[in-house]
C-alpha cells in the first residue's frame, strides 16, 4: 500500500478509488483515448499544476506523511514516436520532452519559492546505469543528466537492479523507468525494482516496476 503510485499508459478502466486513493490525470488523453501518465495517492492531492505537454505529463502537489511534495508523472517518448503531427524523426520527441521537463521543473520551483521538493517519475525510455548497448542515446542521457543537475534533482533508480532473466527474451530487463527527487530532500531507505512477470512467468506489463522508500531527514 504505497502512499503514492505513478502509472504510465493507463486508463480510467483501472481505478484505485475503492482502496482510498485519489487520482490526478493529464489534461488530455492520448491518441488512443488513454492517459500517458497518472498519479494515484492515498494522501490528499492539494492542487494540480500546468505542464508544457498536457498529454505526456501531469503534476500535482500532495500532502504526504513526509510533508508537502510535488509529483510530476511523465513519459519521455521512445525513439520512434513521431509526435502530434506524426512527422518527427527518431528521438526528436525524446529530446523535446527532456527540454520541456527541465522548463517545467524550473518554473515549478520558482512558483513554490523552492520550498516544496519535487519528484519526477515515469517511463524515461533510457537506461542510466552506464551499461553498453542498452536503450537510449548518449545525447538523451547527457541532456537528462544536465537537466537534473540544473534543477537540483537526483535520479534514485539509475542502478540496473539485476532483474531476473525474462523468460521470453532470455536476458534480464534493463531498467528505463525512473524516480528522481530534489537532492537531499529525504533519506532513502530503499530503492529497488520488481520484475514485470510472476513466478509462473505470467506477464503483467512490458515494463518492470521501480519503487523508493523514504524517511525524513529528522529521523536520521
Amino acid at each position: 500500500k504505497p502512499d503514492i503510485i505513478v502509472l504510465t499508459q493507463t486508463c480510467e478502466g483501472f481505478s484505485l478509488t475503492d482502496h482510498g486513493y485519489q487520482v490526478a490525470y493529464p489534461e488530455r488523453k492520448n491518441a488512443y483515448g488513454k492517459y500517458d501518465a497518472a498519479i494515484w495517492s492515498n494522501c490528499t492531492i492539494i492542487r494540480s499544476f500546468k505542464t508544457i505537454d498536457q498529454e505526456l505529463s501531469v503534476c500535482a502537489q500532495i500532502s504526504s506523511p513526509l510533508g508537502d511534495m510535488m509529483l510530476y508523472a511523465t513519459i519521455i517518448p521512445y525513439y520512434g514516436y513521431k509526435g502530434a503531427d506524426n512527422n518527427s524523426g527518431a528521438w526528436v520527441e525524446h529530446y523535446k520532452a527532456i527540454a520541456h521537463l527541465g522548463e517545467d521543473c524550473s518554473r515549478l520551483q520558482m512558483e513554490t519559492s523552492h520550498l516544496i521538493p519535487i519528484f519526477v517519475a515515469g517511463d524515461f525510455n533510457q537506461t542510466r546505469d552506464g551499461s553498453l548497448k542498452t536503450y537510449g542515446t548518449k545525447k538523451g542521457r547527457q541532456m537528462l543528466s544536465e537537466m537534473l543537475e540544473r534543477n537540483n534533482l537526483t535520479c534514485l533508480t539509475e542502478e540496473n537492479y539485476k532483474l531476473k532473466i525474462d523468460p521470453a527474451k532470455g536476458w534480464p530487463r534493463n531498467n528505463v523507468d525512473h524516480i528522481c527527487m530534489t537532492r537531499g530532500a529525504f533519506s532513502v531507505v530503499a530503492s529497488e525494482s520488481r520484475d514485470h512477470f510472476t513466478e509462473g512467468e505470467i506477464y503483467l506489463s512490458d515494463h518492470n516496476g521501480v519503487y523508493v522508500d523514504l524517511k525524513t531527514k529528522r529521523s536520521d
